[in-house]
């Protein structure tokens, strides 16, 4: 063993010089010794210890020799101990390199599988995605055809649109013509004329109230006076007119507001009754359209002539101005208070959208006759001055019939209904005698 040299080894390893003994090696307190095994049989060499020792060390018995078979068994032992030590690590290791190699086996296998798996699943999607491109040429080619025929339909469809239009027109048309139903009743309208009488006639009382009486103290040059008094004859007649020329000559105590009330309530009745009845806004348009429904109908039958007459106006109503009425009521009313020696400021400054509000009702009442009712004909009217009474189709609005005559003025719009030449009064015409000036 490592560490036990034998006699003739030791001899050989170090000779002595002129046949001396060799000395054994010097150990602190021990004798060296030498062990020579051969087989099972074991040669014992002591050398004596030098210098002061004990003999009671360890290994040694009580003979004072050393022990070497105790030795050696206690060398067995540990050899044993170690041998077994490293089989357990050896047979430890070798376990955890089998499971090592176990888990590369199974992993390697799972990942063999895997690419496996994976390589039949990207043939798997291959063969889809040409499945899928294959029905994409053929959905496309479909689409295609698709298309054709979507393009030639709706060819068709527009033309058959076009034919359906054009005979949807003439539908139309016909339609217009042979319409009977009206979208107003008689009542209707008469409740549009009693409420722009009730409007004109507030409005003209808080004109009264409102404007200042300047009497001969406001001056103006003929030409202004000659307008102002050919306008006022046209509108409210010439006996009113000379009546405001009179009074304009007083004192102011002497003012009687009624009077320039009746004048203005007449002088809007008639611009409401130039609205009512137009046709166009230009005069000469409207009488012309007058007379052709006139000789309308006298050859064709009520519902022709009717329709005849609300197409006409409802394409003419947009060039209808509420405003462009308004300024010329205004121009018209400034002519009254001119005459009356009044002031006339107030008509653009506060009485601007009464008269405005005026102006509409009056186009509301225009439409309705024109093109609301078509299976009869209604007409606001108003009454000359100068004819006799006549309670038929008249209704006194100041005086009384004992004492008067004749009218002065019309003060509230009056209506008629005309069916195949019969007229029958639906609402009497107000209008001022004579013996209330």
């Amino acid at each position: 063993m490592a560490g036990w040299w034998s006699s003739s080894q030791r001899h050989e390893s170090d000779p002595s010089k002129d046949g001396e003994q060799p000395k054994a090696p010097r150990n602190e307190g021990v004798d060296s010794g030498a062990m020579v095994i051969t087989g099972n049989e074991l040669s014992l060499t002591t050398n004596a210890a030098r210098g002061s020792g004990s003999r009671t060390n360890a290994g040694y018995g009580d003979d004072g020799r050393y022990d070497y078979r105790a030795k050696y068994k206690e060398l067995e032992r540990k050899e044993r101990e170690s041998r077994s030590r490293y089989e357990r690590q050896l047979a430890e290791k070798d376990r955890r390199l089998q499971d090592m190699r176990s888990r590369q086996q199974a992993m390697a296998q799972e990942d063999r599988k895997a690419r496996e798996a994976l390589n039949s699943e990207i043939q798997q999607l291959k063969y889809e995605l040409r499945q899928t491109r294959a029905q994409l040429s053929r959905h496309s080619q479909e689409n295609m055809m698709y298309k054709d025929e979507i393009r030639r339909a709706e060819t068709q469809n527009e033309e058959t649109k076009r034919r359906l239009e054009e005979k949807a027109n003439e539908l139309k048309g016909a339609q217009a013509f042979l319409k009977h139903a009206n979208m107003l009743s008689g009542a209707d309208v008469i409740s549009l004329i009693d409420r722009l009488n009730s409007e004109v006639y507030q409005g003209a009382a808080s004109m009264v109230d409102t404007v200042e009486f300047e009497g001969a103290s406001r001056r103006m040059d003929d030409a202004a006076w000659k307008r102002a008094t050919s306008a006022t004859s046209k509108t409210i007649g010439g006996e009113l007119t000379q009546a405001l020329i009179a009074q304009r000559g007083k004192d102011k105590d002497d003012y009687d507001p009624i009077l320039l009330q009746y004048a203005l309530q007449t002088c809007l009745i008639f611009c409401c009754f130039k609205i009512c009845i137009s046709w166009a806004p230009e005069e000469e348009n409207s009488q012309f359209l007058r007379n052709v429904y006139s000789e309308i109908q006298k050859k064709e039958d009520q519902v022709v002539a009717g329709r005849w007459r609300a197409l006409t106006r409802a394409h003419i109503r947009e060039t209808r101005n509420p405003e462009a009425e308004t300024k010329q009521i205004i121009r018209e009313l400034r002519a009254v208070l001119t005459v009356a020696g009044c002031s006339d400021e107030e008509l653009s400054t506060e009485f601007e959208k009464d008269l405005l509000e005026i102006a509409t009702l009056a186009i509301r009442v225009q439409t309705a006759i024109g093109e609301s009712i078509t299976s009869m004909d209604l007409e606001p009217y108003i009454l000359p001055p100068g004819i006799p009474f006549d309670a038929a189709l008249m209704e006194e609005e100041g005086g009384s019939r004992e004492q008067g005559k004749k009218t002065v003025g019309c003060t509230g719009l009056g209506l008629a209904q005309l069916v195949n030449g019969d007229r029958t009064i639906l609402v009497r015409a107000k209008v001022l005698l004579d013996s209330a000036l």
